[in-house]
Formats: C-alpha cells, sequence, structure tokens
C-alpha cells in the first residue's frame, strides 16, 4: 500500500511537473531536463522500494524462523515437565475458564457471593487441582495461577467478613431446625429469616426442613430477605400449600 502511495505521488508529481512546463512555455532542452530530472526521480524510488521489499520478505522470513524457534523451546519445556503442546493447550484452557469464573464471582454483591459460597469452594477446589499438574511450573501459568489464586483469597475473605458458621445440635436437645436457629438472638433473632441461611447454604442444605447433626452453616449478614431469598421463600411456602 505504501509503494503505491509512491507511485501516485510520482504521477502527481510529474503531471504537475508538465502541466508547469507547458505554462511557462518550456524550451526543448528545458523539457528534456524535466523529464530526465522526473526519470531519475522515478528510478530512485523504485530503487528504494524495491529496496523495501527486500527488507520485508527478509523479516518475514526471521519471524518464521523465530516462531519456529520459540516452538521448538515450548516444546522442550514442555517436555521437561512430562508433557506436550495439546495437553498445554487444554490446560490453558482450563485456567481460562477458572479465571472466567473467579471474574464471575467476583463481579457479585456481598449478599449474592453468600448465595454461592459454594462456588467459591469448588472454584478454590478446581485452582487447586490445576496447580498439581506440573505444567503450572512453566512461568506463563505460574503467573496466571499466581493471579487466579490471588482472586480466590479475596473471595474466600468476602465471605469470612460477610458470615459467620453455627454448628447444627439435635433436635431433641437443641430443638434445631432452620426456623429456630433463626430466632436464636445470636444468630437474626427474627425466625422469619431462615431463608437467609437455606440460600446461603444450599450446597448443604438440599431441603430446608433436613438439616444435620455437625452441620457447619454459614449465617449470611442481614436483617431482611433479598430478593432470592424471599422468592426461594415464595417457592417453599406454595410447595407446603399444595400438600
Amino acid at each position: 500500500m505504501k509503494l503505491k502511495s509512491m507511485y501516485v505521488v510520482l504521477a502527481a508529481l510529474l503531471v504537475f511537473c508538465l502541466g508547469a512546463a507547458v505554462a511557462q512555455e518550456m524550451t526543448k532542452d528545458q523539457w528534456q531536463q524535466e523529464i530526465t530530472k522526473t526519470t531519475a526521480a522515478r528510478n530512485e524510488l523504485s530503487a528504494k522500494a524495491k529496496a523495501l521489499d527486500n527488507d520485508l520478505t527478509s523479516m518475514n522470513a526471521q519471524s518464521t524462523q523465530l516462531d519456529a524457534d520459540y516452538q521448538k523451546c515450548m516444546d522442550a519445556l514442555y517436555a521437561l515437565v512430562g508433557s506436550d503442546a495439546s495437553k498445554a493447550a487444554a490446560y490453558r484452557s482450563d485456567i481460562e475458564s477458572a479465571e472466567n469464573t473467579a471474574n464471575d464471582l467476583s463481579r457479585l454483591s456481598d449478599a449474592d457471593l453468600v448465595a454461592r459460597s459454594g462456588d467459591v469452594d469448588a472454584l478454590a477446589g478446581r485452582v487447586k487441582g490445576l496447580w498439581e499438574n506440573k505444567l503450572s511450573l512453566i512461568p506463563e501459568f505460574w503467573d496466571r495461577l499466581t493471579a487466579l489464586n490471588d482472586k480466590v483469597k479475596s473471595l474466600q475473605a468476602t465471605l469470612a467478613n460477610q458470615v459467620k458458621v453455627y454448628t447444627v445440635g439435635t433436635w431433641a436437645k437443641d430443638r434445631d431446625c432452620l426456623w429456630n436457629i433463626s430466632k436464636k438472638k445470636d444468630i437474626y433473632d427474627n425466625a422469619w429469616l431462615w431463608p437467609k441461611i437455606w440460600q446461603g447454604n444450599r450446597d448443604e442444605i438440599k431441603d430446608p426442613d433436613v438439616i444435620h447433626k455437625g452441620q457447619k452453616l454459614k449465617i449470611p449478614k442481614g436483617n431482611e430477605l433479598n430478593a432470592e431469598e424471599k422468592a426461594a421463600a415464595k417457592k417453599y411456602y406454595a410447595k407446603k400449600a399444595e400438600k
């Protein structure tokens, strides 16, 4: 594209020179001098264009060689950890998936994050598994996993600041159910907030009417139900009404 522009400029210059020559009623010698100068300029530009083309060809060849050398080095690096380019690509994809999950969780409000605390735990497990792969020793992956680790710790810290933990006792002794736990003075002091505990522990509680001794339930902060918790409670009561 640059060479084409040069020729366009050259052609415009030639037309200008010819037009100026006619306007000034140039002599034959003057005309010949202008033609000679213009031809010389064209030849010089053509030579430069050819040199640039040669340089470009040379640089492309060097780039191709560098790419091949880089790939050869990476293959050797993968081999050192007992892997190959194909496995590295799959590993890279797994890291990207975990990064996307971490980013999605990071965008949640604190209340919504509490409701998805199980997802944070699952993500932490995934990251731990990624670290156990020897490919994690390769700088590219090491750096990404380190950054991912920091995000998981940040999510866990947010949860720790938002949640207290209650260990479920027995019904016979403690009369523990979500309703009774919720109305404890050091929990919510309001039995109607029990859906907060349910939604904050969906990984632990499949049926809100059934909890077990020894379960460690996270107690989300707040003194009212959020939209998701209200929807869950409404669905629960509607289902109860059908029975």
